[in-house]
């Protein structure tokens, strides 16, 4: 990497690349390749997977498709095709087809989903199931690397989640570490299942102790905290600082997130970003623990006091 402005100033510790842990995923949102270059120049030492999302692969010529793969590749960032682009080419009948044409052009991580829509069917629940595990291995002999996903985008039919915001902390384990099992890298938990369980600046204590247990359970190095590009900005953030203060700098985050927040990304991984949260307390906490250790900050920074003020989450 590059000397960085200021280089006689300590910074917070992070991991470097090739990463084993505090993976960070962005999404391929159809950016023009100029453009992407001159962010990768700045940010690409942050990033570790540009997850291509299914509208510019249904939109954007192939040859483009594969010259954006080679830069992300030339940069040592993984390119990956999301879930609900495989999901279509599966209820077509050509998820074998889908699997080679994407590994031949050149991506390394693909998303399995064949119970991306419910039907509500118990013989197609079934048949699902026993999809998942034909594609995930055929994926993988292929040499594809599969990410798997727990939690849905909407309410209905999703097991995940209990009742009253809850989630469904027994059959998360257990489905985690079956995909785990069966061959996955990395499991990503549904953004809005998060959103659901935590709430927009991670005050539900009851959420955030469950999700705790699910990452414990599982193992930190294997959950990915999903975070979208879809929510508010203020959510985006304040779910990103959540998860470095309970998981620390070097949690697995991001799926659907612009490339273009890396920088905020970073800063909340270090401890110097602001973040909107439900607090009077500043949510610099690298910087809060600088100040308060005579310019040293402690180890386990992420952990310095943050009291939730809920009159700040009713505002």
């Amino acid at each position: 990497m590059e000397k960085l402005f200021l280089d006689f100033l300590d910074r917070a510790p992070r991991s470097e690349k090739p990463r084993v842990r505090g993976f960070q995923t962005v999404s391929e949102m159809g950016y023009p390749i100029p453009w992407l270059r001159e962010m990768l120049d700045t940010y690409a030492p942050y990033i570790d997977c540009a997850k291509f999302a299914v509208s510019p692969c249904w939109t954007i010529p192939g040859r483009m498709i594969e010259d954006k793969i080679k830069l992300y590749r030339d940069y040592h960032i993984n390119p990956a095709i999301d879930d609900p682009t495989f999901a279509i080419a599966y209820y077509q009948g050509k998820a074998g087809q889908f699997l080679r044409t994407v590994r031949d052009a050149g991506f390394t991580h693909v998303q399995i989903d064949t119970h991306f829509i419910n039907t509500g069917q118990k013989e197609s629940a079934k048949k699902a199931d026993e999809d998942e595990m034909k594609y995930i291995a055929l994926a993988r002999e292929l040499g594809l690397k599969v990410d798997g996903e727990v939690g849905q985008k909407w309410e209905e039919g999703d097991r995940s989640r209990a009742k009253g915001g809850l989630l469904n902390v027994k059959l998360i384990i257990a489905e985690m570490k079956r995909l785990l099992a069966a061959g996955c890298e990395h499991i990503y938990l549904e953004a809005r299942v998060i959103r659901e369980a935590i709430g927009d600046y991670g005050e539900k204590e009851e959420g955030t102790r469950q999700i705790r247990q699910i990452v414990e359970a599982v193992g930190q190095d294997n959950v990915f905290i999903e975070i979208t590009g879809q929510l508010p900005f203020d959510t985006r953030m304040s779910h990103r600082f959540w998860a470095v203060r309970n998981f620390g700098p070097d949690v697995n985050m991001g799926g659907g997130e612009p490339i273009e927040e890396v920088r905020y990304i970073e800063g909340i991984r270090r401890g110097i970003t602001f973040a909107k949260g439900p607090s009077k307390s500043s949510p610099m906490l690298w910087v809060k623990s600088l100040a308060k250790n005579g310019g040293k900050a402690s180890e386990e920074w992420w952990k310095e006091g943050y009291p939730v003020d809920s009159n700040i989450v009713k505002a």
